[in-house]
């Protein structure tokens, strides 16, 4: 008489496979999928720092896929095509990065510095020039651009590392169309603050001669002498 066998015991995490004719396999284990899915990358970002795509490549082999998760989760904002910063956290707001930063950032750390309105308004000489464009002097690219809303003009010219003030003096003196203020007012301007002692007249000089044309250089040394004849 053939014995009645119960069911067949499994062990825990085992899978049986079994049908009419069909041999019995057991798997015994644990899945182990869920071991294998990477987890989501969590860069630590700076605030106020900004990042061209390229720089996420140290959390991500796919930054371009990396940074758009993180703008979508507000780590992140988008200024230009590949250019990104993250938010400053303020009591009115997210705040964005700075234009120096995101320059820095656009030239890929090359020399660059600002120049326009802001430079020349501050000299005293009778500028009181405004547009909405902010002037970038570097020795990378050329051209109009616009970041995070704001619109700025790069050029690519000589310019020294850290410019004294008087270098804005003979940048305002090259560029006084742009300014809309006449060279003979410039010039009046000149020397007047000269007498009163504001500008290094050698160091005015030499930013003419290294960065000037002969118009520029000339009118320069013609505003020395005379702040000296007149007393300066």
């Amino acid at each position: 008489m053939a014995r009645n066998r119960g069911p067949a015991t499994r062990a825990p995490g085992s899978i049986a496979l079994a049908g009419p004719g069909a041999l019995r396999y057991v798997f015994f284990g644990r899945f182990l999928t869920g071991l294998f899915v990477p987890a989501a990358a969590q860069p630590q970002l700076e605030p106020g720092r900004a990042y061209r795509t390229r720089d996420l490549r140290r959390w991500s082999a796919n930054p371009t896929r990396l940074a758009k998760r993180l703008v979508r989760e507000g780590r992140l904002r988008r200024a230009a095509h590949g250019l990104f910063y993250a938010p400053v956290p303020s009591r009115f707001g997210p705040a964005p990065a700075s234009d120096t930063e995101l320059l820095r950032a656009f030239l890929g750390g090359s020399p660059f510095i600002l120049s326009g309105p802001p430079k020349w308004n501050a000299l005293g000489l009778g500028s009181t020039a405004v547009f909405p464009v902010t002037l970038v002097y570097n020795t990378k690219r050329s051209g109009a651009f616009t970041f995070d809303g704001k619109r700025y003009l790069l050029r690519r010219v000589r310019f020294p590392e850290k410019p004294p003030p008087e270098y804005f003096v003979v940048d305002l003196l090259e560029h006084h169309g742009m300014a809309g203020v006449s060279l003979a007012d410039l010039e009046r301007g000149l020397v007047a603050t000269l007498r009163e002692g504001r500008w290094n007249p050698q160091t005015l000089c030499e930013m003419a001669e290294r960065y000037g044309t002969r118009k520029t250089q000339a009118l320069v040394r013609r505003c020395i002498e005379a702040a000296a004849r007149q007393g300066g």
